[in-house]
């Protein structure tokens, strides 16, 4: 009778540490998914520092779980967050776009001797297709040049920041004006035949240059650095056309 009573009490015991394993599981488990979707760490803070600290591979090592358990306890754990992740970046993720200019005016493209002065304006489109997923650009620059010589950069007439919600367009009007003087006898001489040869061809190319920083957050929040090249032709000067209804912007 003793011994089956002491095998009963031990039986219970185990049973009361099964339970105590899964409870301790589970609430290590509803901690760690909740810190991720919103993106905070404060609801391991609530739990025993040993739990928190196991929390990060989904498992509570002090119940005492073996190895093999633990390691499955893991690959349960971490396979469908992670395929849930990767679907969403597969969805979501804006890097898929490409800012398009829509219209471009060149006022002037002259070389006097070692002087080269420029006016040009471009119409830079932004197109959010996301459904769900707003944008933030952080810093947002763009420069001109013509056949390797800068033309300097848009200015001011970019905003530092701003924010785009889905499934919009933002348009922003840059405008590079000034005068570069070239100091390379060779450089003048190059631009002075290929400004030549374009004008004689029927198309002169300005190259603008497009550099973004943007954030967005799909689970966590990420921010990436994008530079694009648009490629402008228009007709001679004096009278310059926008050869092109859009001109695509690649990524570089």
């Amino acid at each position: 009778g003793y011994t089956y009573v002491r095998y009963k009490k031990m039986s219970e015991h185990g049973q009361g540490v099964e339970e105590g394993r899964r409870k301790a599981a589970r609430k290590c488990w509803k901690a760690t998914k909740t810190a991720v979707i919103k993106d905070t760490w404060v609801p391991l803070l609530t739990l025993p520092w040993k739990c928190a600290f196991n929390c990060l591979c989904c498992s509570c090592r002090q119940a005492g779980i073996e190895a093999s358990r633990w390691v499955w306890q893991c690959v349960q754990c971490w396979t469908p967050l992670s395929l849930t992740v990767l679907l969403l970046w597969l969805l979501y993720r804006p890097d898929r776009f490409h800012p398009t200019v829509d219209s471009a005016s060149l006022a002037s493209l002259d070389l006097n001797g070692n002087s080269l002065r420029y006016n040009l304006a471009v119409d830079l489109s932004f197109r959010n297709s996301n459904r769900l997923l707003s944008i933030s650009y952080l810093d947002v620059g763009a420069s001109a040049s013509y056949n390797g010589t800068s033309l300097g950069l848009a200015g001011n007439s970019l905003p530092g920041s701003f924010q785009q919600g889905p499934k919009n367009t933002t348009v922003l009007h840059a405008v590079f004006q000034g005068m570069v003087t070239v100091v390379d006898v060779q450089v003048q001489e190059g631009l002075a035949k290929e400004l030549e040869r374009e004008r004689g061809s029927g198309a002169v190319r300005v190259r603008v240059r497009v550099d973004l920083t943007i954030m967005y957050k799909v689970i966590v929040k990420e921010i990436f650095f994008y530079s694009y090249e648009c490629y402008l032709p228009f007709t001679p000067l004096p009278n310059a056309v926008f050869l092109s209804d859009s001109a695509p912007c690649f990524r570089v």
